[in-house]
C-alpha cells in the first residue's frame, strides 16, 4: 500500500476581500495558490490548523464554501480546526462535512482517511497567544485512543505542544503539554500537525513527532525574528504516511510558479521517522 498523502495548510489570516496583511500581502490570494498548488500531490486529506481569519474577520462562512469546494473537487475531506484568532463557533458545522463524530467543543472533529484517523482538536485562546485543551477534550480523545486505527491517528492541534525556537515566541504555544504527552504515550498516534508559530519546524512531544508547517499567509524570518519575511510565495506542508514510516516535506507556492509542471518537486527539510 502506497503512503497516504496529507496536505498541511495553516495560519491563511483571511481578511475581509480587499484588506492587505502588512500592507502588502493578500492573504486570500495566497490560500488560492496554495490550494492550486496542493493539487500536484493528489492529497488523500487536506488539514487547515487554525488562524483561518486574521483578528477575527467574520470570513469563516466564506471560506468554508471555499473549501467544501475544493472537497468535492479533489475528492478527498478537507479538515479544519480553529486557532487563537478564530472567535468561537467559527468553525461550525459548515466545515469539517466528511467527520465522522465531533467531541465536547464544536470544532473537534474525528475522520478517517483509508485506515488512517485524523482527530481535531481546538486548543482555542481567541485573542490569547497560548492555548489549551481541558479535560473533556482530553478525557475525549483517551476514549479515541482506546480503540487502534488500522494506520494510527494523526492529531491536529493550532497551538504546537512544544516550545518555539525563536525567544521573541517563548510561551506561546500549548498550556500544559505533558497531560496531552502522558495520553498519547504508548498511543496509536503517528504524528501531530500543528500552526501558530509561523515557521516550518519539527520537534517530538516525548516519542511522538510534532510538524509545524509554515503559514499560508506570511512567514518569521529566523534572522529578524521581531520582521514579516515577505516572500511572493506562500508556505505549506506535506505529511505521507506509510505502515512503518511517516515524511514530512515543505513546499511553497513560489517553487509551484517558477517551475515547469513537468520538474515540479517539493524541497524536503527533513527526512523520514521511524514509526512510533
Amino acid at each position: 500500500m502506497k503512503p497516504l498523502t496529507i496536505v498541511h495548510l495553516s495560519d491563511t489570516h483571511l481578511r475581509p476581500k480587499g484588506q492587505l496583511l502588512n500592507n502588502s500581502i493578500d492573504p486570500w490570494q495566497h490560500m488560492e495558490q496554495a490550494l492550486l498548488a496542493s493539487k500536484h500531490f493528489a492529497p488523500d486529506a487536506v488539514v487547515l490548523t487554525g488562524d483561518i481569519a486574521d483578528r477575527g474577520a467574520p470570513i469563516h462562512p466564506v471560506v468554508a464554501a471555499k473549501l467544501n469546494d475544493y472537497q468535492e473537487e479533489l475528492e478527498c475531506p478537507v479538515i479544519s480546526i480553529p486557532g487563537n484568532h478564530d472567535p468561537v463557533g467559527s468553525v461550525g458545522p459548515e466545515f469539517n462535512t466528511r467527520r465522522l463524530s465531533t467531541g465536547p467543543r464544536g470544532a473537534n472533529t474525528v475522520h478517517e482517511v483509508m485506515g488512517l484517523r485524523i482527530i481535531g482538536l481546538d486548543s482555542g485562546g481567541f485573542q490569547l497567544a497560548q492555548g489549551e485543551l481541558d479535560q473533556d477534550q482530553l478525557n475525549w480523545l483517551e476514549s479515541l485512543l482506546k480503540v487502534p486505527a488500522p494506520m494510527g491517528s494523526v492529531v491536529l492541534l493550532h497551538h504546537p505542544p512544544v516550545e518555539a525556537s525563536s525567544k521573541e515566541r517563548a510561551g506561546r504555544g500549548l498550556q500544559g503539554p505533558m497531560a496531552l504527552a502522558a495520553l498519547i504515550a504508548g498511543s496509536d498516534v503517528r504524528a501531530i500537525l500543528c500552526g501558530h508559530y509561523h515557521q516550518a519546524a519539527s520537534n517530538q512531544l516525548l516519542t511522538t513527532p510534532v510538524f509545524m508547517a509554515p503559514a499560508v499567509s506570511y512567514n518569521m524570518n529566523p534572522f529578524a525574528p521581531n520582521e514579516i519575511l515577505e516572500e511572493p510565495g506562500a508556505g505549506f506542508a506535506i505529511l505521507q504516511v506509510g505502515q512503518k514510516s511517516v515524511n514530512w516535506t515543505v513546499a511553497s507556492t513560489e517553487q509551484f510558479f517558477s517551475k515547469s509542471k513537468d520538474i515540479l518537486r517539493p524541497a524536503p527539510i527533513s527526512g523520514q521517522q521511524t514509526a512510533q
